[in-house]
């Protein structure tokens, strides 16, 4: 396989990313696909332009928030299949922000904030749309119009992480012409990280040799495929808090987290980045419990830092027991993730983490100076038997007052 390429590296030491689904329907608080799941009148659904004031977006503040989470991209749809532009079309169409009450290029102040703040920008584009008349009338003209307001977005924002597409799972049988699209893309932006989603059916699959991600959409699998004629590509899973993507009010249905930062964990491990997603209400506002859920997961990242961006699954270290503890390393040191530790008590609060729980590895043949938590610093005790790599560690309980999910335990050689 050939070298990996540097934009690739770059993608995967980030890790994780922030999704964030924004546009007309977030003012209906139905989801994403309210226009077509619930039927509405396509002239009726298309005035709350009208209304799309923006009057709480602060790029500013989200882009914050992204960076307290931990994550070191985010992927903001430009235009969702509803066909609204969040940005300044330069006439290629009315349906955009511009032409909204808000009378702002609301792209632009995402690309500043990123900017400002040290976070890659990606731009979601949906392929597949409800609003132009060609996508169903003129697919060749339609192209064009894609080219276009891809073009746009390549030539007027500086510098961008990527584009994420979504939407050609409608026409899986259509000429797309790809690499038209992909070819423009590099001429303009050729550090820019390409990605396509294949949906729901077709997880994990490449559609063209530009692709640089495959997408597993709504999952966490078990493995990625890096390997497509010869060319190395990452991987990306990307997950909801709840079970809409868009803002959806009456959605009670949260993922708690710790089941999100064991997805992390997990993506990780596999050599995959996560992408978790949110949806701004109506005015352009993170929804209070996605703002609670991104602080706690920040108290996660921010302490586990070192060991989940630019660091990759250990092929030939593996834990034995716990099927969800894992290792991941760099050129210096390796680093377990611990499952399902108890809290530590006393005799009047038994709470389960008073004893310790032994886990075991294989392939550590590399001789041990210590081992730690990264929480506390609490060195802990060890076996290793260097000839036949086998590790055992004595893996305390969590100090009562903290419980991380997923305890981190750094390991240093000799």
């Amino acid at each position: 396989m050939n070298k990996i390429p540097t934009r690739i590296k770059n993608y995967e030491d980030m890790g994780i990313g922030l999704f964030i689904h924004w546009g007309l329907y977030s003012q209906l608080a139905k989801g994403e696909w309210t226009e077509y799941i619930h039927q509405h009148d396509q002239a009726e659904y298309e005035k709350l332009i009208a209304s799309f004031a923006a009057e709480n977006f602060d790029a500013d503040k989200i882009v914050l928030a992204a960076k307290q989470m931990g994550a070191k991209y985010i992927v903001l749809t430009t235009k969702h299949h509803e066909g609204f532009f969040l940005y300044d079309t330069k006439g290629l169409s009315t349906f955009d922000a511009i032409h909204s009450l808000a009378h702002r290029d609301l792209i632009k102040e995402f690309v500043n904030a990123c900017n400002k703040y040290d976070i890659k920008p990606f731009f979601y584009m949906a392929t597949y749309d409800w609003h132009s008349p060609l996508y169903q009338n003129n697919f060749n003209d339609y192209l064009d119009y894609l080219l276009n307001s891809v073009k746009i977005l390549c030539q007027n924002y500086g510098p961008i992480g990527g584009f994420w597409f979504d939407g050609d799972w409608d026409k899986k049988d259509a000429n797309w012409k790809h690499s038209r699209l992909y070819g423009m893309i590099r001429k303009y932006q050729p550090e820019a990280i390409i990605i396509n989603n294949t949906g729901l059916k077709e997880r994990g699959q490449i559609s063209n040799s530009e692709i640089d991600v495959v997408t597993y959409e709504r999952e966490t699998p078990s493995q990625v495929n890096h390997g497509f004629d010869d060319k190395y590509v990452a991987g990306e899973a990307s997950i909801t808090m709840n079970k809409h993507w868009g803002f959806a009010k009456n959605d009670l249905d949260f993922k708690s987290g710790k089941e999100l930062i064991e997805n992390i964990v997990h993506c990780r491990g596999i050599g995959a980045n996560i992408l978790l997603n949110i949806g701004l209400t109506g005015s352009g506002k993170i929804p209070e419990i996605n703002h609670a859920i991104m602080q706690q997961i920040g108290n996660w990242t921010e302490m586990a830092s070192e060991a989940i961006y630019k660091t990759r699954p250990e092929a030939r270290v593996q834990a034995n027991g716990n099927q969800k503890d894992l290792v991941l390393g760099n050129d210096k040191n390796k680093y377990l993730f611990i499952h399902d530790l108890e809290i530590v008590g006393n005799d009047n609060v038994v709470l389960g983490g008073e004893g310790n729980t032994l886990r075991s590895f294989e392939g550590f043949f590399k001789e041990i100076k210590a081992i730690s938590w990264l929480d506390n610093g609490e060195k802990l005790s060890f076996m290793q038997e260097p000839k036949n790599g086998t590790l055992t560690i004595n893996a305390s309980g969590y100090v009562y007052g903290s419980d991380w999910c997923v305890r981190i335990a750094k390991v240093t050689f000799k």
